[in-house]
């Protein structure tokens, strides 16, 4: 007897539920797991795995997880990714790996044994629920155990790429030995520093840390030579250095030893350590007779030694670059330069020819950076590691800072003068390598090939990226990824690369795809051109007249000295004159040219955001209307079947046409 239609279904319904159970259990049991997100960032990549799986009975490793149970929502991807990477990590370890984890409550003995035993500190993070904020004491922290080694993770940080921090704690906690990082003492104080001024010790910076974690890490004197064991040395503001200074670093740079050196024209942290700047006392006073101290050394030929190396470095130029890709900064100025994909088709981040440190990186950041060149006749290879746009320029140091009587160093008032775009590409960043051999000074071998990075700005490296970094490019705190930069990863590469250690490279870029809206940026890119493009007209024309105004006093003093019917006293009297009163007359018309110039400036500037808020409103208004559409449609059709089926289902003597025939009408 065959079962009725409803049945069936019922009988359908109960044995997908059995199939669906029967497979969860069995992939339960066997431990099958797959990550099917695009990005799969829970899934081991083979690296991990070969060191997962290399662990041996011999040298075992324990891994101590502390991971909280219940984490506010910003965190919650963040434990699920972590647990399912341990949860992997057990499945497919090697013979010596133990992967414990503990869910510690607040006051418990578990979360005493992970602060007392690992320093492993629960973090008081904000919780929003219920239209109310909280905060909740949060254990996201890992220990690595093997014999008397330890290797410990604090905190996972939303920012953080767990697999990365894993795989690098896993392997350092095995392996025999660190290699060297040597970071020479300079004025840029990147290792801390006592200031005498204010009696108080200057923290490292966090760029520190972060190598402590794989590298040995030591402060070198800048005087002696580098230790044989260095295998890489960072020279935080090369042009700080003495001559003597400089020769250290070139012995050190000729035996053919990797080297990672910054150069920065203009560091936002302290502008005093510009090349243009003296060396700032050691004592803190101003020496010379007035503070009883010796002055400071002269700085060295830094110029010299970047040439020999394969770099010609302008160090008065601050690069500029007008495109910004980022509303919420719109009103930075442009000399924060922002390396990634542009709509003008530059890209160097992709593409044939990227050096592999940088290639797949999102986006890096540079404040007020350089602008570096290859050397003429230097016969090496010149890599551009970060490049702009091809709307970029520089100004000069001169035209945004000048010196004060009483305060020293002071900025200038924007907007400053700035050279045309070129139309292409500015190198900020370049890998040199090669170029060894050529002359040598007496009683020494020639140099070997070169194996330097240099880096037109010490500010990328700065505390506010790893900050950022840790929070996960939340800028507002609103729990939602607002921008990403590579800042950090882009140094932790380049250090690695140096050292010859490449295994981690690719896992730092293993990071969730930050999506922008280009279809936005392709709308607004008009506005922007034509804003650049006038901005650049007004600079042009104040210029002129700037120019024309000289001219004017420069005629006026060559007419006074041409003059035959004057003796030289008398053309010198009159011509002092007239060129202060001249003078003056210009410093009025350059007041009233700069007034003018900011004027048309502040014009175009909301010319522009008024065209950008146009292109805006308009997303938002097909955001709203947009997606409804679908499902009304989709609803639309659902109804029009339902009623074709109904129709087709009513009887033939029913239907309403029939019965309408049949019936009779009233006479």
């Amino acid at each position: 007897m065959a079962l009725a239609p409803r049945f069936q279904a019922l009988v359908r319904f109960f044995a997908l539920v059995a199939i669906t159970t029967s497979v969860a259990y069995m992939g339960r049991q066997t431990q099958v797991r797959t990550d099917v997100t695009e990005e799969g960032l829970s899934r081991l990549t083979p690296e991990t795995l070969e060191v997962i799986q290399g662990i041996t009975a011999e040298r075992p490793v324990t891994v101590h997880a502390y991971v909280s149970d219940d984490v506010p929502r910003d965190y919650v991807e963040v434990r699920s990714r972590l647990l399912n990477i341990l949860r992997e990590m057990e499945s497919s370890g090697g013979e010596g790996l133990r992967v414990r984890i503990v869910t510690p409550k607040e006051y418990s003995l578990q979360a005493e044994e992970a602060m007392e035993k690992y320093g492993i500190l629960p973090r008081e993070l904000p919780s929003r629920e219920g239209g109310r904020l909280d905060f909740k004491a949060t254990f996201l922290g890992l220990a690595f155990v093997s014999g008397p080694r330890e290797e410990v993770i604090p905190f996972l940080s939303r920012g953080l790429s767990v697999e990365y921090e894993i795989n690098r704690a896993m392997r350092m906690v095995t392996a025999d030995k660190k290699k060297v990082v040597g970071i020479l003492r300079t004025d840029a104080p990147i290792m801390g520093n006592f200031d005498i001024q204010t009696r108080q010790q200057q923290p490292a910076w966090r760029i520190v840390d972060e190598l402590r974690k794989q590298y040995e890490v030591r402060s070198l004197n800048p005087t002696a030579p580098i230790p044989e064991d260095v295998d890489v040395l960072l020279v935080p503001q090369l042009a700080s250095l003495t001559q003597a200074e400089l020769d250290t670093v070139s012995a050190y740079i000729d035996a053919g030893r990797p080297a990672l050196l910054t150069v920065d024209p203009l560091p936002t942290f302290n502008p005093g350590l510009a090349p243009s700047q003296p060396k700032p006392n050691p004592q803190g006073g101003m020496g010379g007779m007035m503070g009883g101290s010796p002055p400071p050394p002269p700085k060295g030929d830094y110029k010299g030694l970047l040439h020999r190396i394969g770099v010609e470095w302008a160090d008065d130029h601050i690069v500029y670059d007008t495109y910004n890709p980022h509303p919420s900064f719109e009103g930075v100025p442009n000399t924060v330069v922002f390396v990634g994909d542009r709509p003008d088709g530059t890209s160097p981040f992709e593409g044939e020819g990227v050096d592999p440190t940088v290639a797949g990186l999102n986006e890096v950041v540079v404040l007020f950076g350089g602008e570096l060149r290859k050397a003429a006749g230097f016969g090496g290879q010149f890599t551009p590691l970060l490049t702009t746009g091809t709307s970029a320029g520089h100004h000069l140091f001169e035209d945004m800072f000048g010196e004060h009587p009483l305060f020293g160093l002071q900025p200038k008032p924007a907007p400053y003068k700035a050279s045309p775009i070129t139309g292409k590409p500015v190198v900020m960043a370049a890998r040199v390598t090669g170029g060894g051999g050529g002359a040598a000074a007496e009683g020494q071998e020639p140099p070997k090939d070169r194996n330097v990075v240099v880096v037109a700005d010490l500010d990328l490296f700065h505390d506010q990226f790893f900050q950022l970094r840790e929070r996960g490019g939340d800028v507002d705190g609103d729990g939602l990824v607002d921008l990403r930069f590579d800042n950090v990863t882009f140094l932790l590469n380049v250090v690695d690369s140096l050292a010859g250690d490449d295994r981690f490279i690719e896992l730092r870029k293993r990071q969730p795809k930050f999506r922008r809206l280009t279809w936005v940026e392709e709308q607004t890119k008009e506005a922007r051109d034509t804003r650049d493009s006038e901005i650049q007209k007004a600079n042009e024309k104040a210029e002129q007249e700037l120019k024309e105004a000289q001219e004017a006093l420069d005629a006026a003093v060559a007419a006074i000295r041409a003059r035959t019917d004057l003796d030289e006293n008398t053309k010198e009297v009159m011509a002092r004159s007239a060129e202060e009163a001249e003078n003056r007359r210009l410093d009025v018309k350059e007041d009233k040219i700069e007034r003018d110039k900011a004027k048309a400036v502040n014009r175009i500037e909301t010319e522009k955001r008024r065209k950008v808020d146009e292109v805006q409103d308009r997303v938002r208004i097909l955001a709203v209307v947009l997606p409804p559409l679908p499902a009304l449609g989709l609803a639309l059709l659902i109804f029009w079947r339902r009623r074709r089926r109904e129709r087709e289902t009513i009887p033939q003597s029913r239907s309403r046409s029939t019965v309408a025939r049949d019936t009779p009408k009233k006479s």
